[in-house]
């Protein structure tokens, strides 16, 4: 079995005070067998209600939903399922597929207990449609405040290390130099940038790396992927109208081409070749499904490189990556498989090695933004912007030989930034202008990259004697070194 991260986030979900779980992410990167595997491992009993496969199930929600009605439905309906508080959990799977069983959860928040997971591969998608007012009917009571979320992911690369059989403190030692900013040894940095390599191209989704890891060959593996990409358009197809399908499929079909192209931004015109006037209202929902399907990171621009970043975006103005780069390589083909596998800097591969930092930027809880201006004072070209850690951070992103970031040297006259990040082939370095040079692996680390100060420690936490004796001035309070007064 694959070793997850989510498990341990289940595992800390049981051990405190909880209300119902939310699982949500794209199809098959193994949100029901990590779940099952916890419940088998944690629970006495374990209720599997797969509302996809079992229509009957959903008329159980069809009614009452007091959780003594439900639960006496459930037991009719499986009687061989164990229903004790406390000892029981129970999976809604697919739960979008019935909009009363996720209208429910409120019920079991507010009854507390039974432990209630739902989980959906396009919850998203339903999630959204029911935030329209318009389509509100489709579920008639959105449990705001009752549920807890959780997104899993494709494997991230310490995941993939971790399936590979590296040992932690060989991970750890390396999460150590990118913390502290220092340069890896030799071996073990061609060694991580081989692993990395192998991770782009086999990619995170868990049967792929599954299959990879017992044959040690690719051929299973791209066999895989590509049946992976045919079930994203058999998703397409269904849960659209046929109309809505052939241009979700047509916007999919693009991201790769789009990627490829020196401006990276999504444009609208590239999906049906300019012929449509409206192109924008006509692929915009489209796309949303795509993302809130889990199949696609959008990266916004911001209007400034200042913070909150979140405040700056502009909605009209964006890039999107596939979430899995494994799979973005594979719409590519064999020949730029080679290339990565080779390191082959001939090659440009910068739309993957974009892709790949903005999928590790995803799953270390980075929300990736870029900037880009055109015209005047502040024209550049930044590929990312983040707030890493309490540090606002530009990040250029380099695949071939070419080492030069104009738009980084420009960055400190035009914006206060706190740090200027270069991803590339190179070991762990600061260059004399300050730029910090990183490889491309150490993206997958930048949750260490980082310091966040905790808030607990900017309060004021000593009790304050105003009427002592001092002769110290009235702002040299404990604490207030912390502050400019």
């Amino acid at each position: 079995m694959l070793r997850r991260k989510a498990y341990d986030a289940l595992m800390e979900w049981k051990g405190r005070p909880h209300k119902p779980l939310l699982v949500k992410g794209q199809r098959q990167v193994g949100k029901t067998f990590i779940i099952e595997a916890f419940a088998k491992k944690n629970y006495a009993y374990f209720v599997n209600i797969d509302f996809r496969s079992d229509k009957d199930a959903r008329k159980v929600f069809s009614g009452n939903l007091d959780v003594d009605s439900m639960i006496r439905g459930l037991e009719i309906l499986y009687p061989d399922a164990v229903f004790e508080p406390g000892s029981t959990l129970i999976l809604f799977d697919e739960i979008q597929d019935c909009p009363q069983a996720y209208s429910s959860l409120k019920y079991f928040a507010l009854d507390g207990r039974y432990d209630v997971i739902g989980s959906g591969s396009l919850l998203g998608v339903a999630l959204n449609r029911a935030e329209k007012e318009e389509r509100m009917d489709d579920i008639p009571s959105v449990p705001v405040g009752f549920t807890e979320h959780l997104t899993m992911y494709s494997l991230d690369f310490e995941e993939f290390l971790w399936a590979k059989g590296i040992k932690k403190e060989h991970i750890d030692g390396l999460r150590t130099c990118i913390r502290e900013r220092r340069s890896v040894p030799d071996a073990v940095h061609s060694a991580f940038s081989s692993y990395f390599r192998e991770y782009m191209i086999v990619g995170g989704m868990p049967e792929v790396v599954q299959d990879y890891m017992d044959t040690k060959k690719l051929g299973g593996a791209i066999n895989i992927q590509d049946r992976l990409l045919d079930d994203i358009v058999a998703d397409i197809n269904k849960y659209n109208t046929p109309i809505n399908a052939a241009k979700t499929r047509e916007c999919f079909d693009s991201i790769p081409g789009q990627l490829a192209e020196s401006n990276k931004k999504f444009m609208y015109s590239r999906v049906d070749g300019g012929e449509s006037r409206n192109s924008a209202q006509r692929y915009s929902e489209n796309l949303l499904w795509i993302k809130n399907a889990g199949y696609g990171n959008f990266c916004y621009r911001v209007s400034s490189v200042e913070t909150p970043l979140s405040a700056r975006e502009e909605s009209g103005h964006f890039k999107i990556y596939l979430s899995d780069t494994g799979l973005l390589i594979g719409m590519y083909g064999q020949s730029v498989r080679k290339a990565v596998a080779m390191g082959d800097s001939r090659v440009n591969l910068g739309a993957v090695a974009e892709n790949v930092v903005a999928e590790c930027m995803v799953k270390c809880g980075i929300e990736p933004r870029y900037y880009s201006k055109n015209k005047g004072e502040n024209r550049m070209e930044l590929d990312f912007v983040a707030e890493i850690g309490d540090d606002l951070s530009v990040i250029e992103v380099k695949s071939g030989k070419s080492r030069e970031a104009p738009s980084l040297s420009k960055v400190p006259s035009i914006f206060k930034v706190d740090r200027r990040i270069m991803f590339e082939d190179t070991n762990i370095r600061i260059s004399d202008d300050g730029v910090e040079h990183y490889p491309l692996y150490a993206a997958a680390f930048m949750d260490s990259m980082g310091d966040t100060r905790d808030i607990d420690d900017l309060l004021w936490t000593e009790p304050v004697d105003r009427d002592a004796d001092t002769d110290a001035p009235e702002t040299n309070l404990p604490g207030c070194d912390r502050f400019d007064l």
